[in-house]
């Protein structure tokens, strides 16, 4: 009774490898009887399939900017030292504040020296949230003719995302109702829509 051992002549994923016998021993009642020599050992050829890489990623929460991109880290269930860096282009189901919003990331792709031996899937979700982004609102104030009110008319700046739709609003007064120059002009009640 022969048992071999085997070995490709390399671990990397592909078709036509050579397998060759790398070690051998004899076993049975009649094994004294003979030496065994690995020399002109026969040689096989087989194919070694690339191993289903199974790719999750966890998504970083992140104040609103008017984009949809999400940071992502990928996870995986390679075997353990093999080389390779996982990519892909990662997003959120859309651009607006909220909680426990998907996130998926797509174009999933490997690189590096084990990348060959894997196959990946090629999407991946989680979930993530958007807070809302702190909203400066400046006023600069206009002089006005007395009218015997402290209503003060002003014009707002603020630092919204470039191209965002809102009005902000709110009620402006001078300190009193008394004509003279630099009067401080309070805002309050300041609101979106």
């Amino acid at each position: 009774l022969v048992s071999p051992v085997a070995a490709y002549g390399s671990k990397t994923a592909g078709a036509g490898k050579t397998v060759s016998i790398t070690a051998a021993s004899l076993g049975g009642s009649a094994a004294g009887n003979y030496t065994l020599s690995l020399s002109g050992a026969p040689t096989a050829t087989s194919s070694i399939t690339a191993r289903t890489l199974v790719v999750g990623i966890s998504a970083t929460s992140r104040q609103y900017n008017g984009l949809t991109g999400a940071t992502v880290t990928y996870t995986d269930d390679r075997i353990t030292n093999d080389v390779l860096t996982v990519s892909g282009t990662a997003n959120f189901s859309d651009k607006n504040v909220g909680t426990s919003k998907t996130v998926t990331a797509t174009g999933i792709t490997l690189s590096g020296t084990d990348a060959a031996n894997y196959s990946p899937n090629t999407t991946a979700t989680t979930t993530a949230s958007i807070a809302a982004r702190p909203l400066t609102v400046t006023i600069s104030g206009g002089g006005k003719t007395y009218d015997g009110t402290t209503a003060s008319p002003v014009s707002y700046g603020d630092n919204r995302v470039g191209g965002d739709l809102l009005t902000v609003g709110g009620t402006a007064t001078f300190a009193d109702k008394n004509i003279g120059t630099n009067k401080p002009v309070s805002i309050t009640g300041i609101a979106l829509s």
